[in-house]
């Protein structure tokens, strides 16, 4: 029986007992079977090494018995006389079935014919008048014999033929003149295949009387493991019932198994019974962790709901004008993060954006990010050029400020009458431009420091202008920086494949959603490591709309 989820009691069809015997069952087949097939194995090459052996002996022999420069004289059908070849024949025909084999022979090649040229004759042949005669082509020859020839190396083969079954040794010679005849001995398969089919016997039953010799052994095994194994699967069954409260009768018979069995059952009743008492200390240390986490991460979301609502988040941004539009997205890495950025308009004719990136991640940089965005949009609406602003965000941040954090930045005002672009650049990835006939540029980028660093630092205003139709992308490392499967970084050369192809169908959404959806598709299923900023600026003048 087994506490179900819902507290029922469901009963095991299949005990442990069962299962280590089906387990002893398993590897018992699998080891007699693997010895089984080993000892055939090693058998098997016994035997046949043992054949080739022959083979090789009898090659040999045959050498010795066709007389010298026998080879030399043949060039054809009528080289040698009947008398000769039949006196040849003779000879080989007794060496081979004293020595046990089928055939003995030599072949010639001629063209691409191989030619017999000596051989021995079964008795059964001799008596019917059917042994092969001097010159007989060998129509049927295996591609190992042809092999021989050619490369002029010693070669065992099995194959099928007119003449039957058999594995032979083909040994190339080369005559005096150069001319390369071959020698080779046949054994029939049937013999062979009856000494392998007694070895695969003799390893079979060895086998199996393996097999049964440790079921045995086996079996008594696991009936003195599974009796105290029982009785700790009903103890550890109670305690959840019982929520790990002990019961002293229950830990008695827990110390008794402990002190009676000298091997691992005893060291794992042992090992129960301290870990109830460490058990019990755990679960009120985890409900206490438990409890923080949810505290912690209920702040970390409240953070998340903070931050983002700290950036602009309506889009269209400006539905009543024509002249502009906006797009932004931010995916921090974690659930709070440190990149940022901002929009706003100064006046009727002139908006203020920035694009940054603070040091490290988390719950400080996005302590740092909300007083970075605070303080733009507090001295941006002062007055003065992007570089007279810069100058005075960075004063504030650098004061004071004892984690040695900065933030890198990009910050620039439009001017939607003309399209003139004022600019500072504090360390930042510089933008790309996407212009109305499709070509995407880069912005020179200005040196600059990023704020946080040093007090008093000057920071250089720039200019650029927009035409009407274009749009201006910004963006943090984390799009430039987005790490794929093979470590291999995006870089800002697939950025701007990714903003070619999104001004098919130009807009300041679809521009920075298609930028992020590229980075998707590079990044895949491996860990976002940095967070992502995107802002879009779509400048149209006057006259259209985004």
């Amino acid at each position: 029986m087994e506490a179900s989820a819902d507290g029922a009691q469901r009963i095991r069809r299949f005990g442990l007992k069962p299962q280590l015997l089906l387990l002893l069952l398993v590897l018992n087949l699998v080891s007699a079977t693997v010895y089984t097939v080993v000892l055939y194995g090693t058998d098997r090459n016994e035997i046949i090494s043992g054949i080739d052996g022959r083979l090789y002996a009898a090659v040999h022999a045959v050498r010795e018995i066709i007389p010298e420069g026998y080879h030399r004289q043949i060039t054809g059908p009528d080289s040698i006389t009947e008398g000769e070849y039949q006196a040849i024949q003779q000879r080989l025909s007794r060496f081979a079935n004293a020595s046990r084999f089928t055939y003995v022979y030599t072949y010639m090649k001629f063209g691409k014919e191989i030619r017999t040229v000596a051989t021995s004759a079964t008795p059964k042949e001799i008596a019917g008048g059917t042994q092969t005669r001097f010159f007989t082509l060998y129509d049927t020859a295996p591609a190992k014999l042809y092999n021989s020839f050619a490369d002029g190396r010693v070669r065992f083969d099995e194959y099928s033929d007119s003449f039957g079954r058999f594995r032979s040794i083909y040994m190339p010679v080369t005559s005096a003149d150069g001319r390369v005849h071959v020698i080779g001995a046949d054994i029939d398969l049937v013999m062979l295949d009856q000494r392998l089919h007694d070895a695969l016997v003799k390893s079979i039953a060895i086998g199996i009387a393996l097999f049964a010799l440790s079921m045995a052994v086996g079996w008594l095994l696991v009936s003195r493991i599974v009796a105290p194994l029982v009785r700790l699967t009903a103890f550890t069954r109670n305690m959840e019932t019982r929520s790990f409260q002990a019961d002293e009768d229950e830990m008695a018979a827990v110390r008794q198994i402990s002190h009676s069995r000298g091997d691992e059952v005893g060291s794992l009743a042992e090992a129960m019974a301290g870990m109830i008492a460490r058990l019990q200390r755990y679960l009120v240390e985890v409900e206490e962790a438990t409890a923080a986490r949810e505290r912690v991460e209920g702040e970390l979301s409240a953070a998340r709901d903070i931050q983002i609502g700290m950036l602009p988040r309506k889009f269209p941004p400006f539905p009543g004008r024509k002249d502009l539009d906006v797009f932004a997205l931010l995916e921090p890495a974690k659930q709070v993060g440190g990149d940022l950025y901002d929009y706003f308009l100064i006046d009727e004719s002139r908006l203020f954006f920035v694009v940054g990136d603070v040091s490290g991640k988390g719950v400080p940089a996005a302590l740092f990010m909300a007083m970075t965005t605070t303080l733009f949009k507090a001295h941006a609406m002062t007055g003065g050029t992007t570089g007279e602003i810069m100058e005075r965000v960075n004063t504030e941040l650098s004061r004071d400020n004892a984690a040695e954090m900065f933030v890198t930045i990009f910050a620039g005002i439009l001017d939607v009458r003309t399209g003139k672009v004022e600019y500072s650049d504090g360390g930042h990835e510089a933008p790309f431009i996407v212009r109305a006939g499709g070509a995407v540029e880069r912005l020179a980028k200005h040196q600059g420091m990023a704020l946080g660093v040093f007090e008093d630092v000057p920071y250089k205003t720039g200019t650029f202008m927009l035409g009407e139709g274009d749009a201006l992308v910004l963006f943090t490392d984390g799009v430039s920086e987005a790490t794929g499967a093979d470590d291999e970084l995006y870089t800002t050369g697939r950025i701007a494949g990714a903003l070619a192809e999104a001004r098919a169908e130009f807009s300041a959404r679809r521009i920075a959603e298609g930028l992020a959806e590229s980075v998707r598709g590079f990044v895949g299923a491996v860990p976002q490591s940095d967070d992502i900023a995107i802002l879009t600026v779509c400048y149209e003048g006057a006259a259209a709309s985004c």
